[in-house]
């Protein structure tokens, strides 16, 4: 009998990714480009265009564990930029209070950078597509759609605003910063012609909320698809989310001391709650510490809160994996990644229906609230807390339905979507 050849292997694509915060080592956006870069590895051969504008005396180090990984991993080329002369003082002025805004200045400096480098190894050796991934903001959409290739954007986030009832319990600066922000904000999803030509340029966008998808359609008049950019990993043994008898309902607070993250709704929902078994745990620190520690203090609840400060990310995954309940009051985000973690351990969360989170958490794994004003967060907080404190069967079954829902927002989910649509993109383009 005559045998059947096997089919040829498919040729790696080459995939060139514009991943400004790039580390094997990092969280948050950093994170977010490593881990994309490492599934996409296993069928194409990456190359990562990645820098930064604020040195840090650890930046060499990081970037020799990078390459490391790089190395061990296998098809990734990291090609850093550091930032120009005047990129980087951009930068640096922004550190200076109400000068936040400078900082995109200096970050599209680089990208304008990163573009001649882009050209310069695409002469040399080709690319089959080019995918802006991260900072997620849209306010920058990179350069590398003006390759002439396939072209990929996302996932994205920004669009949502910070509720103008919420800004009246801001700090002065914090009110300047977020007030100017959503002024700002109303302007350029209108009027960004950048924005408006990368997305005209690109094959698929990806938008992590609703109000992100609808900007899309609605501002720059383009399809786009939901995607949550950040990911899952399980990280300690599953367990169902259940306190023994006699144990309060540990509740873990995680996140930077700033205005939008409204950790006084937390304090005055628990404060409702005086007669019931719970306590909390707040990871974290940052400029909101001088207002939101004194409020606390000045409560009756304020033997029930434990205050952990900054600690590295292993000793507050512990603290997390002590807990039952995560609770995430903040009013702007794209989506958390520590609220990712948080289901990955089978933790049911406590948010607001809004941003990222407001996708990531469905009825399955947490409790939402409506974002609207502070009066209505706290009663909403407060309501869901007391379901979980007097509904002994729903923190299980929600625990249960957090480890389902980490599942699927792993990475791996992500690069499934990621790589479908290069393939479609890539063979229309042929």
């Amino acid at each position: 009998m005559e045998q059947v050849p096997s089919p040829p292997a498919r040729r790696r694509l080459r995939v060139l990714l514009s991943a400004f915060a790039f580390a094997a080592s990092g969280g948050s956006e950093a994170g977010l480009g490593w881990q994309i870069a490492r599934c996409l590895a296993r069928e194409y051969d990456v190359t990562v265009i990645c820098g930064h504008l604020r040195p840090d005396p650890k930046d060499p180090a990081i970037l020799a564990v990078t390459e490391d990984a790089c190395r061990e991993v296998g098809h990734i080329t990291p090609v850093f930029i550091e930032g120009d002369l005047l990129a980087k003082r951009l930068a640096a002025l922004s550190a200076k209070p109400g000068m936040w805004w400078l900082y995109y200045r200096g970050y599209r400096r680089w990208q304008a950078q990163a573009l001649a480098k882009a050209r310069e190894l695409h002469a040399s050796k080709p690319f089959d597509l080019t995918h802006h991934l991260n900072f997620i903001g849209y306010r920058e959409p990179g350069d590398l759609w003006q390759l002439g290739i396939p072209h990929f954007w996302g996932p994205i986030s920004g669009s949502p605003m910070v509720p103008w009832a919420f800004l009246k319990t801001f700090s002065p600066g914090q009110l300047y910063r977020w007030g100017g922000r959503n002024l700002g904000n109303w302007w350029q999803m209108r009027m960004s012609t950048r924005c408006k030509a990368a997305a005209k340029a690109s094959s698929r966008i990806w938008a992590v909320s609703e109000s992100d998808r609808l900007m899309v359609e609605t501002h720059w008049h383009q399809p786009a698809e939901h995607l949550l950019e950040t990911g899952g990993e399980f990280h300690y043994e599953r367990h169902i989310r259940r306190p023994a008898a006699g144990q309060p309902l540990r509740l873990v607070w995680s996140g930077r001391f700033d205005s939008i993250k409204v950790l006084p709704v937390v304090l005055q929902a628990l404060n409702g709650l005086r007669d019931h078994l719970w306590e909390l745990h707040v990871l974290g620190d940052g400029p909101e510490n001088i207002r939101w520690r004194p409020l606390a203090d000045s409560l009756p609840i304020r033997d029930r809160i434990v205050w952990h400060g900054m600690v590295p990310r292993d000793k507050a995954l512990d603290v997390m994996n002590e807990g039952h309940v995560f609770l995430h009051s903040s009013v702007k985000e794209g989506t958390p990644h520590v609220v990712v973690e948080a289901l990955a351990l089978g933790m049911p969360v406590l948010c607001h229906d809004a941003c990222g989170m407001g996708i990531a958490v469905d009825e399955r794994c947490g409790l939402k609230v409506p974002l609207l004003d502070p009066e209505t967060s706290t009663a909403g907080f407060q309501a869901a807390i007391r379901r979980l404190l007097t509904e002994p069967e729903l923190l299980p079954t929600l625990s249960a339905g957090a480890y389902q829902r980490a599942a699927e927002l792993s990475w791996e989910s992500k690069v499934e979507a990621f790589s479908q649509a290069y393939l479609d993109a890539t063979k229309t383009h042929a």
